[in-house]
């Protein structure tokens, strides 16, 4: 005689199925949460050691150039645009705007907003926005990482895009 359980007991079923659901909804959900985080930004986020000082820093902060505005040529018609975020920060997980024209594209087209760390690749952010009538557009979008990123909108079908604003987060 062997003292294996008796699974045709409705309750050895019952707890058998239990089992199971709650195996496949934990891999599910932890899934789910693990894409949300990482298309957020939440899981890179830039922070200081633990051991960091926490006195202020004693060098004086430097101002923030202010871009002169280049004029445009006025015999090509609209040029693209994106309009800067006040101040050119934003605090991490704050929503910003993200506003401009891209002439070139058509209404209901779908634009990709892409970001630059530093000196590595334009990426695909998380978020698309559809243009309205003469190419614009605006979304509000939020970001984890901190320092200085740089943004742009990207017209996938016709490679055409915005000047890139950069925006610093922190």
């Amino acid at each position: 005689m062997t003292s294996r359980p008796d699974l045709r007991h409705p309750a050895a079923r019952a707890f058998g199925w239990l089992a199971l659901i709650g195996v496949a909804l934990g891999v599910g959900i932890g899934l789910f949460s693990a894409g949300a985080l990482t298309a957020t930004g939440v899981t890179s986020a830039d922070l200081p050691p633990l051991a960091a000082p926490t006195s202020a820093p004693t060098t004086a902060p430097t101002p923030t150039p202010t871009p002169t505005p280049e004029p445009e040529p006025e015999d090509k018609g609209p040029q693209p645009k994106l309009t800067p975020v006040p101040g050119n920060r934003a605090a991490p997980g704050e929503r910003f705007d993200i506003v401009g024209v891209l002439p070139s594209a058509d209404k209901g087209a779908q634009l990709q907003i892409q970001v630059k760390d530093g000196d590595g690749p334009w990426d695909d952010f998380p978020v698309t926005v559809a243009a309205t009538d003469g190419g614009r557009f605006e979304t509000k979008i939020y970001t984890s990482r901190t320092g200085e990123r740089k943004f742009r909108v990207t017209d996938k079908a016709s490679g055409d895009s915005t000047p890139d604003i950069t925006v610093t987060i922190g």
